[in-house]
C-alpha cells in the first residue's frame, strides 16, 4: 500500500489559507498584538482569560484597524505604507522609518514591555529640511468589535463604550456583557486632542505643531488592558509613571540578556524571533488570575488558536522557552504536569484542563516525558524529580501508555495521529518511536533512582526498538525504510506527515 488511505476516515481539514498579507508581531505575557501591518497599523489586540477559556480580543477591521498612525504635512496626508522601511530591534520589537522629500522623516516603534499588561506605540518626527512644516501626527481607531477566540473567532454581542476619563486622563473602552468583560485604555504623552464618535466605534489622537528645520517631536501612545474599565485606565496610568525611556531600556535589557549570537546574523535573527515567539505566544498568563496558561499560539491566524495541544506546547515551543527562561519552562512543565495530566494524550484541551477536542494520540502523551526529557538534558535543576507532581505524572502517564500495548507485535496503538486525524493502521512508527526515547529516558531516570516503578523501562526500551525495527521496516523504493504505520499483521503504508514526520526520528534520538 503505497499511502494512508484516509479518504474513507472521518478528517478534519482546515480551510484553505487565503490571506497571505505579511504582518509584524510583538506581544507580552500578557497582552500580544499578532497583526500588525506595513503601515504601522494595529489590527487587533488579545490577552488570554482563564475564566473564560480562551482569547479575548479588542478587534478593528481590515479596512479600519484598531490602531493606526498617521502623518499630515501641510495638510498633505503621507501614505506610510508606501515609504516605510521595517525592521525588529532586539529580533522582536517592531520598528520602521521612512524620510520624506521635504526632509521630514518619521520613526516608529511598538514595544509591550515585559510584566505590563500593555504597550506603547512612539513617532518621532525630526525636521531635516530646510523650511518650516506645519504637521498633523497621531492615531486614528476602530473599534469595530469584541471577539472570543477558541479556534475560531466569534464576535461578542454585548454593549460597548467608550470615554474619556478625565481622572486618569485617558480614553477607555468598555466591552460588557452584563458585568463588564474587559477594558482597555489610551492616553498619549504628550497629551493630545482626542475625538470620539458618538457611536463608540471611531475615535482619534491628534497632535498639531509647526516643526522648525533641526527640531524634533516625539510623542507616544500608551494602552493597557484590564477587566474592566478603571482597572485598565489606572493600569495605564501606571505604566505612564514608568515612562517611555525606563520601559524600553528594561525591556531592552531584557531580551538582550537572551538574545543568541551565531555568526550568521540572519539566521541569529531568525532563532531569537522565532524564540521570543515561542516564549511570548506559546505561553501567557491569564488577566482574571495570573496563572501561567500553555497554547497553540495566541495569533488568531492559527486556525486552533488558544487552546492546549501537548505537542505544540511541550514539543514545539517548549525548547525555545527553555532557551528563553529557564524558570518559566520549569513552570510550564509543573502546569503541564498538573493541570493536564489527567488528560493527557486527548487531543486538545481548555486552557484550565478539560478536554476541549477527545482522540488519543501517543505523540501528545510521549510530549510530557520528552519535554522533561530536554529540561534536564538542557541544564534543567533535578531536584524538580522529587516533586509529587512530577512522581505521579510520571506513573499516570506510563500506564496510559501500557493501557494501548499490543503484546503480539510488541507496539503501541494510537487512535489519532500527528495531524489529529483518525488512523487507518493503529501502529505509527513515528509515534512509537517517541515512546521509546522515552522509555529509555525513563529507564535511566530508575537506573540514577529519581523515580522508581516496578516496570524496568531500559529493558522495555529495547522491546520497543526491537519491535520497531522488526515491524515497522520494509524493502521500499530507496532500499530498507521505515514505514508510516503498520497493522502488526504484516501490513502497512509508506507515508510521511509534517507534524510527525519520519525526519524527526533523529532528531529525538531514536536511530
Amino acid at each position: 500500500m503505497s499511502q494512508d488511505p484516509k479518504s474513507k476516515l472521518l478528517l478534519t481539514v482546515p480551510d484553505k489559507i487565503t490571506d497571505h498579507d505579511h504582518c509584524f508581531l510583538t506581544g507580552n505575557e500578557y497582552i500580544s498584538l499578532p497583526e500588525i501591518y506595513r503601515d504601522g497599523s494595529i489590527l487587533n489586540v488579545n490577552f488570554l482569560h482563564y475564566q473564560h477559556k480562551g482569547l479575548l480580543e479588542f478587534s478593528g477591521n481590515k479596512d479600519s484597524p484598531l490602531f493606526t498612525p498617521f502623518l499630515k504635512i501641510n495638510e498633505d496626508t503621507i501614505d506610510i505604507k508606501g515609504f516605510s522601511a521595517w525592521e525588529y530591534k532586539l529580533d522582536w520589537l517592531p520598528h520602521f522609518s521612512f524620510a520624506t522629500e521635504s526632509g521630514i522623516t518619521l520613526t516608529a516603534e511598538i514595544i509591550a514591555p515585559p510584566g505590563f499588561k500593555g504597550f506603547y506605540y512612539t513617532l518621532k518626527l525630526q525636521n531635516s529640511g530646510t523650511k518650516k512644516a506645519d504637521l498633523q501626527v497621531g492615531w486614528q481607531g476602530c473599534w469595530d468589535s469584541f471577539n472570543y477566540i477558541i479556534f475560531n473567532r466569534r464576535t461578542i454581542d454585548g454593549k460597548k463604550t467608550m470615554a474619556y476619563k478625565r481622572w486618569t486622563g485617558s480614553v477607555v473602552l468598555e466591552a460588557l456583557s452584563g458585568p463588564p468583560l474587559a477594558g482597555l485604555a489610551m492616553a498619549a504623552e504628550p497629551e493630545a486632542q482626542w475625538h470620539l464618535d458618538s457611536d463608540n466605534t471611531r475615535f482619534s489622537a491628534v497632535h498639531e505643531l509647526q516643526l522648525e528645520p533641526g527640531v524634533s517631536f516625539e510623542t507616544t501612545l500608551y494602552v493597557t488592558v484590564n477587566l474592566e474599565a478603571d482597572g485598565a485606565s489606572t493600569t495605564n496610568v501606571d505604566m505612564r509613571r514608568h515612562g517611555s525611556e525606563t520601559l524600553r531600556k528594561n525591556t531592552s535589557t531584557w531580551l538582550e540578556s537572551r538574545r543568541r549570537k551565531i555568526d550568521n546574523l540572519k539566521l541569529s535573527g531568525l532563532m531569537n524571533r522565532n524564540m521570543f515567539f515561542s516564549y511570548y505566544f506559546a505561553t501567557a498568563r491569564a488577566l482574571d488570575n495570573d496563572k501561567l496558561v500553555l497554547v497553540t499560539s495566541r495569533s488568531p491566524r492559527y486556525y486552533v488558536s488558544a487552546a492546549y495541544w501537548s505537542r505544540d506546547a511541550l514539543l514545539w515551543s517548549f525548547p525555545g522557552i527553555m532557551m528563553a527562561d529557564q524558570n518559566t519552562a520549569k513552570e510550564l512543565l509543573l502546569t503541564a504536569f498538573t493541570r493536564h495530566i489527567d488528560n493527557a494524550g486527548d487531543h486538545a484541551h481548555y486552557i484550565n484542563g478539560t478536554i476541549l477536542y477527545p482522540g488519543f494520540e501517543l505523540d501528545q502523551l510521549s510530549a510530557y516525558f520528552l519535554a522533561l526529557k530536554h529540561y534536564l538534558d538542557q541544564g534543567g535543576d533535578k531536584e524538580i524529580l522529587k516533586e509529587a507532581a512530577f512522581q505521579n505524572g510520571l506513573n499516570i502517564l506510563a500506564e496510559k501508555a501500557f493501557s494501548c500495548f499490543d503484546p503480539e507485535s510488541g507496539l503501541f496503538s494510537t487512535f489519532l495521529d500527528p495531524s489529529d486525524d483518525p488512523v487507518y493502521f493503529p501502529y505509527l512508527t513515528y509515534c512509537n518511536a517517541l515512546l521509546q526515547c522515552a522509555f529509555r529516558f525513563l529507564g535511566k531516570l530508575q537506573t540514577e533512582e529519581f523515580w522508581q516503578h516496578k516496570s524496568d523501562f531500559a529493558i522495555l526500551a529495547q522491546e520497543l526498538e526491537q519491535a520497531i525495527y522488526e515491524n515497522c521496516t520494509v524493502k521500499g523504493p530507496f532500499g530498507i525504510m521505515f514505514t508510516w504505520a503498520v497493522d502488526g499483521k504484516g501490513r502497512f503504508s509508506l507515508y510521511d506527515n509534517p507534524p510527525g514526520s519520519l525526519q524527526l526520528l533523529a532528531h529525538y534520538g531514536f536511530c
